[in-house]
């Protein structure tokens, strides 16, 4: 044996003290250190908590054509795998399944093993490649056997395709399974935030006596880069069919994906379902392009005092989807999961592209069905009178009488030219409440019409009108007055000749609010929950956590599987989240709580030259004479010390 080989020999054995041991090799360099027994318990419990499990069965059931006597047990479950990689993402560690098996193989105790029906693994050097491949492969089994349940994309996805065979996979897409399988993978998104939801205290859960959320979409990367648009698909395949074999560059991998506008002057669009997407960066066009997907959030916000961080602003819904491609019916999802949560439903706020984008049977119609109101600021072109019903005009959210003064109505208009400052913006606001039509009664559905009346009948009339033969005389206070120039009976409609008149609001251009547009209400509460769902995507977006948007952290290919791992992260999210907020509870109350004096072991045990004490804290000094220890307690104690008699 060689010098050389001693020296190898010695610093695998790790016996002067800075070699490479066994256990390193064992983990590749990676730590091997085990997970405590209660976190891995905790963590199984939060799984069979979420109740997918059970569904896992069912659909699987569901899915099996035959009844046959089935193959060998997998000697890794889906309920070992998950716990897998929630204790991946708890540690913030990448969610890469080798790194799962590497879990499973080597960082659990025996007593978590037999917890999670795991087979004994050995750890011998010797056979360590065959071991650590049959794990490997028996893991990746798990979650293919997992995503098998719920992917509405089943496509090969291991090697790049030709335009040609993209194509193909396009025109075999069934449509009507995709839909049935993406309703199974937003519903094991949705268990699982609603486990995290429910490991709340109560007290917190319930803050709020509604529901109130804000939903928004953030860019989630591909593990493949290279992409295509089905504008120019076509031209595309045939190009390929006249070109040299050789010459052919590889194209694409994924084929359900898109590309996402980031920044500049091209337009994000939303297609409905049928439509074809038409986006693709252009020459010469200033704008950032990225292929991938989006994730759909929904986050809870406090409508009732907001900004008073009565409650952590948890993910309450979630989903992954194609961008540019039904924008509005995802969120309308969002909405549904984000009502199961125990909560009733309260107010939903987006930005413009979404209630001020998209048609009412779209979003605002399914989400009046489940029992949300919008809140938006509306789009430049959407202010004003925009149509009306029965005489009444449809103005920024609300019917106003259509009599109403000319300036009052176009007052937002005005603002945003700048022709009138904030307050007098403001002002006119005000004023213009008294022209709304009031509520006679409202829709016994959440789709059904509204009945409206004349703001100047009902037993709180808001203004005056000589139509309805009310004097100024009879009002208890002054009222803004009806010109009767401005009233003519061969123009007058039905909100002007009858008590009342049927108006469907979901007709408006501009839906309405829980707020009144405009309004300092609406704007404190705009602004806390566009703030919030943006700090939200931040924070899951932010390096050193989740970091949802890179991809290299999921290297699995394929929607259903990013949205499989992506739900996991936002889950280790809002249980930090939740965390954090128990503790900084915890902090303040320990700030707040009165201090507590407690005297020091020297004066208590011993007799004290220095302080003059005995063992029990009594003094041996006559009242009166200054010592540390009765300047050091506490006021209410100083004269009770002064008073203590003297022992000798």
């Amino acid at each position: 044996m060689t010098s050389t080989d001693i020296d190898y020999y010695r610093a695998f054995d790790g016996t002067d003290g800075c070699g490479i041991t066994e256990r390193e090799i064992l983990g590749r360099g990676r730590t091997l250190q085990r997970f405590d027994d209660d976190v891995v318990a905790r963590t199984e419990a939060r799984v069979l908590q979420s109740g997918i499990l059970e569904q896992f069965e069912r659909w699987a059931a569901e899915d099996s054509s035959s009844e046959g006597m089935g193959g060998r047990p997998a000697m890794i479950s889906i309920r070992a795998l998950l716990v897998a990689l929630l204790l991946l993402a708890h540690e913030g560690a990448p969610l890469h399944i080798r790194r799962a098996a590497h879990v499973l193989q080597h960082r659990l105790s025996t007593k978590s093993c037999e917890l999670l029906d795991l087979p004994e693994s050995p750890v011998s050097f010797a056979t360590h490649v065959p071991t650590t491949k049959r794990w490997y492969t028996n893991t990746i089994r798990a979650f293919h056997r997992m995503k098998k349940l719920m992917d509405p994309y089943p496509q090969e996805l291991y090697t790049a395709k030709t335009y040609t065979e993209i194509q193909e996979i396009l025109r075999n897409h069934d449509a009507e399974r995709a839909e049935k399988y993406k309703a199974r993978l937003d519903e094991y998104t949705r268990l699982f935030i609603r486990m995290s939801f429910m490991q709340q205290p109560r007290a917190i859960r319930r803050a709020t006596k509604q529901m109130d959320v804000s939903f928004d979409q953030t860019y989630i990367g591909t593990p493949t880069t290279k992409g295509y648009s089905r504008k120019n698909l076509a031209s595309k395949v045939r190009a390929e069919q006249t070109a040299d074999l050789g010459q052919m560059s590889p194209g694409p991998v994924d084929a359900f994906a898109g590309w996402h506008v980031k920044s500049g002057k091209a337009e994000r669009v939303d297609n409905q379902k049928g439509e074809v997407d038409q986006t693709a960066p252009g020459r010469g066009e200033w704008a950032d392009y990225d292929w991938g997907w989006v994730a759909n959030l929904a986050v809870r916000v406090d409508a009732e005092q907001p900004g008073s961080k009565r409650f952590p602003s948890l993910v309450v819904a979630a989903s992954l989807s194609i961008p540019n491609m039904e924008v509005a019916e995802e969120a309308a999802l969002l909405l549904e999961a984000a009502a199961s949560l125990d909560l009733p439903p309260g107010i939903a706020d987006a930005d413009k592209q979404y209630w001020a984008n998209a048609k009412p049977f779209r979003l605002l119609k399914p989400a009046l069905q489940t029992g949300f109101t919008p809140s938006t600021d509306y789009r430049s072109d959407r202010v004003g009178v925009k149509g009306g019903q029965h005489g009444g005009l449809f103005v920024e959210g609300d019917v106003y009488c259509p009599n109403t003064p000319k300036p009052l109505l176009e007052a937002t208009k005005d603002f945003l030219a700048k022709k009138i400052d904030a307050e007098t913006y403001r002002a006119r606001l005000e004023e213009r409440k008294a022209y709304r039509l009031h509520v006679k009664q409202k829709a016994k559905t959440p789709d059904g019409k509204v009945m409206l009346r004349c703001p100047s009948l009902g037993p709180s009339p808001t203004v005056t009108c000589p139509l309805r033969e009310m004097m100024l005389s009879a009002a208890k206070k002054a009222r803004p007055e009806v010109e009767p120039e401005t009233l003519e009976d061969e123009f007058l409609d039905t909100i002007c000749k009858q008590h009342s008149a049927a108006f469907d609001l979901t007709e408006m251009q501009a839906p309405q609010q829980a707020f009144d547009y405009g309004s300092e209400e609406w704007e404190t509460f705009h602004d806390h929950a566009r703030n919030t769902v943006e700090s939200g995507n931040e924070q899951l977006k932010a390096s050193g956590d989740e970091d949802i948007e890179t991809a290299g952290r999921r290297r699995v290919r394929g929607i259903a599987a990013a949205q499989i791992l992506v739900t996991l992260l936002i889950v280790d999210h809002n249980l930090r989240k939740i965390a954090a907020f128990l503790s900084d509870k915890e902090i303040e109350r320990a700030r707040t709580t009165p201090r507590v004096y407690i005297l020091r072991r020297r004066d208590r045990v011993w007799a004290n030259r220095y302080t003059k004490t005995t063992g029990n804290g009594d003094l041996v000094i006559p009242r009166g004479s200054r010592t540390s220890s009765s300047r050091t307690a506490p006021p209410d104690q100083q004269d009770q010390l002064a008073l203590t008699p003297m022992r000798t």
